[in-house]
């Protein structure tokens, strides 16, 4: 194999293509996430049926493992043995919080056997990383970083935007936290992003809670929007890689984020913290709203940190972790050895 001139392809599990998915290949500037390894590699969407007879032609097929992609991945790999296809590789992500794998109804003998189909398997942060089979690599998503530092905005707000994960619904502790920062550093708003009623926990008092709730947007309106902030918080309870804080870092916002993101950890390490530590999140916000230099320090640090994830660095951790894979036995180690 020529790694430096791979024909890829991520292959969805579906009969065709979502529009949603479409769209969000189709905007530029494309947000950050798993997607980007299309961009990154110059590559192809598909799905499984429209590629199912010329599998040969591509030198690496991407699955991501989440439940709708998990058949797919079977196919793939049971038309490859069928074929006697060795050249091309099987490479499978997984894309989902580790905390809520037990809400897709499988059971961990299954999604280990999923995983054992890879010729490469990866997770995007290292908790996820550790509950995946063994030889996993660690590999986060790629965010085109040149392109997100070149995005202004004219918004301005005195408000802090906080950061809705479905997967988690808690939006009672975060309201509660905003609520003493406006009152103490005289912020006027909350704005709640990416809202989502139906995964709201305290959907019964959302008309008390959010001075403004914003649902999903297309990713160049949530750029500008949220580089309006005066401050972002993310007390995400859950362990992921964190496309939010690669994109923050690249737009020079200050996030109060949680220490289960593998993102702010690297790019914004005073101001993370426990997500329920609430004396630690007050203190974290104190340092935002009364150290204006020390903010400007972090933001500047993260602002050149930011570029582990961009395309160049994302191709060479692929690559370099493909070659690994490939040259132990690719599938084979992964049964033997999964």
């Amino acid at each position: 194999m020529d790694y430096e001139k791979i024909k890829f392809t991520h292959v969805m599990g579906a009969r065709e293509i979502p529009p949603h998915i479409k769209d969000c290949l189709n905007e530029q500037p494309a947000r950050s996430g798993m997607y980007n390894w299309i961009f990154v590699f110059k590559g192809e969407i598909n799905t499984y049926w429209s590629i199912k007879g010329k599998l040969h032609e591509y030198d690496v097929i991407q699955c991501n493992m989440s439940p709708a992609d998990m058949p797919i991945i079977l196919l793939i790999r049971d038309e490859l043995t069928r074929t006697g296809n060795t050249k091309t590789k099987l490479v499978i992500n997984n894309d989902y919080v580790c905390e809520c794998w037990g809400e897709w109804g499988l059971d961990p003998f299954h999604y280990d056997h999923v995983q054992k189909q890879g010729d490469m398997v990866f997770g995007t942060e290292p908790h996820q990383v550790s509950n995946m089979i063994n030889g996993s690599f660690c590999i986060p998503h790629p965010t085109n970083t040149k392109m997100l530092k070149r995005l202004g905005s004219d918004i301005t707000s005195n408000s802090v935007g906080f950061m809705f994960h479905w997967w988690s619904g808690d939006t009672y502790l975060p309201h509660r936290t905003l609520e003493k920062v406006k009152e103490k550093y005289g912020v006027k708003k909350s704005h709640i992003y990416a809202y989502k009623l139906q995964d709201d926990q305290m959907k019964s008092g959302r008309k008390l809670m959010w001075d403004e709730k914003i649902a999903m947007m297309d990713f160049p309106d949530f750029a500008e929007y949220i580089q309006g902030e005066r401050c972002v918080y993310d007390p995400n309870p859950c362990h992921t890689y964190g496309r939010n804080g690669v994109e923050l870092a690249c737009f020079r916002r200050p996030v109060v984020g949680s220490n289960r993101v593998f993102s702010y950890n690297m790019l914004f390490p005073e101001l993370t913290c426990d997500p329920y530590d609430h004396n630690a999140t007050m203190e974290k916000f104190d340092i935002v709203f009364t150290q204006p230099e020390k903010v400007k320090e972090i933001l500047d640090e993260a602002y050149e940190k930011v570029e582990y994830f961009n395309y160049d660095n994302s191709r060479k951790r692929f690559l370099d972790a493909l070659k690994i894979a490939v040259e132990r036995g690719g599938h084979d180690w992964y049964k033997k050895n999964g």
